[in-house]
């Protein structure tokens, strides 16, 4: 194969995202798959005013790995959703990993900041999601009147059935959440619309389903003070307090995460479970949030300390929930 010529490179706040970024970030790979860990911002696929997307660095990207064959892409991402995108090397891979993606075999996972904290520690969210038009224009949107029709009434309508599960991983009083969604139904933009308008608490970053019309997420105070955005004062007038400005929310990147996916029985009748760490600026937003994806375990764990510790001590260990 001649060497492929190289791809544009693709800024996305600091770093410059390419084929070799790429071949980088190679989360696993062997003879029959590749999972790469996709960056917040860089399309999957090329359309209207995409300059760099991920379709058009493979060819780069099997020069740089030195495969034999170009790898085709298994499913795709939203463009500013982060993490697992599976690539196949060849036919056979490619027809097994579709088949799994249709009988909905494959496990996938998601963490999502969500702003506000939904009412249930788990549970699921099934409401129909088709395209709809709002006042900004169309785009998905869920349609509760249609919960529990048949397929043909939800087809005519121009809807679909979507599923999501949720779990709360942690959460921060009342203003925002650290969750774990797992899709069911593989619709497009599902779990954004399902977080939005199912849970009443959208993702952290999400200008598009936040409200009825395209704007920068509005966020509370609370949490705009938790991530340490300060206001800009108006140069005409310096002396007045300073106010937080549309192109500062409009900053924030969408706080959805492609965590983990399972292919069960898939290599040598072996499970394969891949894990994509957080990008950067995720950490650094739970870190401000206070939010941590293994709470319930630390206070377990301090609670069994506590309880030892009293024991030993021959006092009461009765105000110790759940010993």
């Amino acid at each position: 194969m001649a060497l492929a010529a190289k791809t544009a490179r693709l800024a996305l706040g600091k770093t410059l995202i390419d084929a070799q970024y790429l071949a980088d970030n190679v989360l696993f790979m062997n003879s029959e798959i590749i999972a790469i860990n996709k960056p917040c911002g860089l399309p999957v696929h090329s359309g209207p005013g995409v300059k760099m997307c991920v379709l058009n660095m493979l060819d780069e990207f099997t020069e740089i790995k030195k495969l034999k064959e170009r790898p085709e892409l298994a499913h795709r991402l939203d463009k500013d959703c982060s993490g697992i995108l599976l690539l196949t090397r060849s036919k056979t891979a490619a027809a097994k990993v579709t088949e799994m993606f249709s009988d909905k075999t494959i496990g996938k996972q998601y963490w999502a900041v969500t702003v506000g904290v939904p009412t249930f520690e788990e549970g699921e969210i099934n409401i129909p999601i088709g395209e709809a038009k709002l006042a900004g224009g169309y785009r998905i949107a869920t349609k509760r009147d249609l919960i529990g029709k048949s397929s043909e009434i939800l087809r005519a309508a121009g809807f679909k059935h979507a599923k999501t599960r949720f779990k709360i991983l942690d959460a921060n009083q009342s203003t925002c959440a650290l969750l774990q969604l797992e899709p069911i139904t593989g619709l497009k933009q599902q779990i954004r619309v399902h977080t939005a308008e199912g849970l009443k608490c959208p993702i952290l970053g999400d200008h598009k389903f936040s409200s009825d019309i395209r704007q920068p997420q509005v966020l509370p105070l609370r949490l705009l003070q938790l991530l340490q955005i300060r206001g800009v004062k108006n140069k005409e007038n310096p002396t007045a307090k300073g106010k937080i400005r549309q192109w500062q929310r409009a900053l924030i990147p969408l706080h959805l995460h492609a965590r983990q996916i399972t292919l069960p029985n898939f290599y040598k009748g072996r499970n394969i479970i891949i894990k994509a760490p957080l990008p950067e600026y995720f950490e650094e937003t739970l870190h401000k949030l206070t939010l941590h994806p293994k709470r319930k375990n630390m206070v377990q764990a301090e609670d069994l300390t506590e309880y030892n510790r009293l024991k030993q001590l021959g006092k009461s260990t009765k105000k110790i929930v759940g010993f």
